[in-house]
């Protein structure tokens, strides 16, 4: 099996949190949640887009990119780092889960599972990001 020479796309959620403290919040509400994370391209190419749902993928929010979105053209070794106010539906756990990917400047897109690049050792598992955040009255 030949090495891996060149990295996928990828992106990670590093921060979730409701925008609505103190309101009472039961299974089925939707509720407003920022994100923010980070996303990365390999072999230079430039992120130009992060897409964030709160419905697994069946609703999507483009995200603002901040630092790291304005590297040269081609020559983007850097994190992009982003963020987005998303809707998301209170599951009977009291959480809400979330989803990003991202698209590189080749579109490249994240695919949303690794089932059609399996391997034993999970290498170049590049799927959505998911995380999820506990959602209560007391924030």
């Amino acid at each position: 099996m030949p090495g891996l020479s060149e990295a996928s796309l990828f992106s990670g959620i590093t921060s979730l949190s409701s925008k609505e403290p103190g309101a009472h919040v039961s299974p089925g509400d939707t509720v407003t949640v920022k994100a923010s994370g980070w996303a990365w391209a390999g072999g230079g190419r430039n992120i130009v887009r992060v897409d964030v749902s709160g419905d697994n993928g069946k609703h999507w929010t483009s995200a603002a990119l901040g630092d790291g979105a304005r590297q040269k053209f081609g020559r983007a070794w850097a994190w992009t780092f982003w963020s987005a106010e998303i809707p998301a539906k209170v599951r009977e756990d009291g959480t809400v889960h979330v989803v990003s990917k991202s698209v590189d400047m080749a579109l490249n897109v994240q695919p949303e599972n690794c089932d059609h690049m399996w391997n034993v050792r999970g290498l170049g598992n590049n799927s959505w990001y998911r995380a999820s955040a506990t959602v209560t009255e007391d924030r």
